[in-house]
């Protein structure tokens, strides 16, 4: 059966979703395209894709709505958001960057997102959207998805292992979009065996730790790239930071990391005697946390909350991620010092030296949740999770509920090796054997072989769950843009 499939594109990994998109037309599906900035928009056109198959998001103040209509989309909004189960101001939250910059007449970029690409899902009868959940507009376009019954999966991985591939049902990663022949051919023990033997690092984890805050040639493509785009001095840009601010982001992680590495005073794990529960420090702003746990995206408050739900006899260790140093404010540690039984480890320190003292681990959806539950250490996630399943892992939804959550943890938890043995097989048989991220971090992404890969298991995602119809426009609730062809390159 022909769909008619989008993709919103994401900087970088718009060449990745573009080398797919030819294998899809090939099988004879129709492909369009959503896009957040010029640049792209023109790349997209000079590889032959024709411009009337391209929402660009982007817009002037002469592109906002007078009062009446803002209103009126508004309440398509509401509606809409009822039916998503998210909401926009929600979802303005989950962007820090959005967040962040506060532009003035933000509800007015929501409702410009919401009403064109909603027009534009219809007009174009779109069955299935690809997009990442991580900015406002991905978000925007889920709720329209929900709202239209139309098929929105995020692309992502596994984790473990490495190289292979999933789709996410919506923003959060709780679900896995099932493959329409699973498979079958792995044995969960053995996996767990695997890792218990080898503790493999995550592969985002080798790069990362190999690369300076800032480097000349990071600098350079920084300033190249919003030269082109027109974006040196443009703050009304959603999606990029103009290059003043661009500055200040890389000052304040130079200044910050050689705090850290040079100046910071640690704890050592040696010196803990008590019982430790462990929380690694989350990347932010990061889809991680601010996305998947929006509700306890402040991180200084949720390790006060869990430090509350301890016990008396409870060390809970913290450790910032080692690939990121001086995202944090000094403010930030100084604060977190302040906390009663709580300790600051060296970030190089390593989670799996943490693993083998702690009672007990918790995350709001990183890999130490995964790992962890592998290695059969009682976990609780403040997301949920697609590793949920796993004996060893507990979601928490309530903050209110965690200290009795902990509790029963701490004084009954018995693993089963047979359970995490079948859950890993079905998350094994719902993924694929590809590579997943972005060119400029990890070019092999685009070998040949994975693009064959990739191209494949989105056709096989294609195959499953046909979408709802999608309801018949009303002329009179989608209204036409003022200004189709603003972003001319």
């Amino acid at each position: 059966m022909t769909r008619n499939v989008v993709f919103v594109s994401i900087f970088d990994l718009t060449r990745v979703f573009y080398e797919i998109s030819l294998g899809l037309t090939e099988a004879g599906h129709r492909v369009f395209w959503i896009t957040t900035d010029p640049y792209w928009t023109g790349w997209l056109i000079e590889q032959g894709i024709r411009r009337e198959d391209i929402l660009p998001l982007i817009y002037t103040r002469g592109d906002f709505l007078d009062d009446d209509s803002r209103e009126a989309l508004g309440a398509q909004i509401v509606r809409a958001e009822s039916i998503a189960g998210l909401t926009a101001a929600k979802a303005l939250l989950m962007d820090q960057f959005v967040a962040a910059k506060n532009p003035p007449h933000v509800d007015q970029y929501v409702c410009l997102y919401y009403r064109d690409i909603k027009r534009f899902l219809i007009e174009n009868k779109i069955t299935h959207l690809f997009a990442e959940a991580t900015n406002l507009n991905d978000l925007v376009a889920y709720i329209v998805c929900r709202e239209l019954g139309i098929a929105c999966l995020a692309p992502g991985r596994l984790r473990f292992p490495a190289d292979r591939f999933v789709f996410f049902k919506g923003y959060l990663q709780q679900h896995l979009h099932p493959r329409p022949e699973a498979d079958r051919q792995f044995s969960g023990q053995r996996l767990i065996e695997e890792f218990a033997a080898h503790l493999p690092r995550p592969h985002f984890f080798a790069y990362y730790s190999r690369m300076p805050v800032i480097t000349p040639g990071g600098l350079k493509r920084s300033l190249t790239n919003r030269i082109r785009q027109k974006a040196l001095f443009r703050r009304p840009n959603l999606t990029h930071h103009d290059i003043t601010g661009r500055i200040r982001l890389m000052l304040k992680r130079i200044l910050n990391s050689f705090y850290a590495r040079h100046i910071r005073r640690y704890h050592r794990l040696e010196w803990i005697r008590d019982r430790i529960a462990f929380y690694p420090l989350h990347v932010q702003p990061e889809a991680s946390i601010d996305v998947l746990g929006a509700h306890v995206s402040d991180q200084l408050e949720l390790i006060k909350n869990i430090r509350r739900a301890l016990p008396f006899d409870t060390t809970l260790v913290i450790k910032e991620h080692p690939n990121f140093l001086g995202m944090k404010s000094l403010s930030f540690f100084r604060a977190l010092r302040r906390i009663s039984g709580v300790k600051l480890l060296h970030h190089d320190v390593s989670n799996f030296d943490i693993y083998r003292r702690a009672a007990i681990v918790f995350t709001v959806s990183g890999t130490s949740g995964l790992e962890a539950g592998l290695l059969g250490i009682p976990v609780v996630t403040f997301s949920p999770m697609y590793y949920g399943s796993l004996s060893a892992v507990r979601y928490c939804s309530d903050l209110t509920q965690l200290q009795p959550l902990v509790s029963e943890i701490l004084h009954g938890f018995d693993r089963d090796l047979a359970a995490d043995a079948a859950a890993i097989e079905a998350m094994m048989s719902a993924s694929y054997e590809a590579f997943w991220s972005t060119p400029t971090h990890y070019p092999r992404v685009m070998d040949p072989e994975n693009i064959v890969r990739l191209r494949n298991a989105f056709l096989a995602a294609l195959e499953i769950d046909t979408p709802a119809p999608v309801p018949a426009s009303d002329p009179a609730a989608i209204q036409p843009s003022s200004s189709p062809d603003h972003d001319r390159p």
